[in-house]
């Protein structure tokens, strides 16, 4: 028989080579998993584990136990924009109050001066604020006449629907 020694025959650069090959073994299986975890995470199916057969034991673990944050992280991020989303609606509803009663005011000022005379208009806008003819004739130069027809023009048609449709003053009846 020949007496082979293999222990002798190895030199450096046979370990060398040797560390070289399990470092690549190495390498590849890591490159295995990495294809692995990242084919479940993009397909949600096990395209990473037909590739060699072999799973990680923490991926069948966090297979088989869905983690309890999760579900809850998904809830608190529905809601956070659903908080974000009314709050948006808040101010939007704000800035849309604030623009009728701006429109509201201008409307109302439209009306007092739409059947006025343009030398009567600061007449009529003192008439809507609610000052007396006798304030109104004093501040605009006018008669008290003419001082309280702007100011039952600015009231509004209101007096004299009722006065159209025969209302009793003074025990009179107004329409003939």
């Amino acid at each position: 028989m020949m007496d082979f020694d293999f222990m002798s025959s190895l030199g450096w650069r046979d370990a060398v080579l040797g560390v070289a090959a399990l470092i690549a073994i190495y390498l590849v299986l890591s490159v295995i998993r990495l294809f692995q975890v990242a084919g479940k995470g993009r397909d949600g199916d096990e395209q990473g584990g037909k590739l060699s057969g072999w799973k990680p034991a923490a991926v069948e673990a966090a297979r088989a136990e869905p983690a309890v944050p999760g579900p809850r992280f998904a809830e608190e991020l529905a809601r956070s924009n659903v908080e974000v989303e009314l709050e948006r609606l808040r101010r939007e509803s704000a800035q849309q109050r604030e623009e009728l009663a701006r429109l509201a005011e201008e409307l109302s000022r439209l009306k007092a001066t739409r059947n006025a005379s343009p030398l009567y208009d600061e007449a009529t806008t003192l008439a809507q604020q609610g000052m007396p003819a006798a304030g109104i004739a004093g501040h605009c130069g006018i008669s008290i006449g003419e001082a309280e027809l702007v100011a039952a023009l600015a009231r509004g048609g209101s007096e004299f629907e009722r006065h159209e449709q025969g209302e009793v003053r003074d025990g009179r009846n107004t329409n003939y």
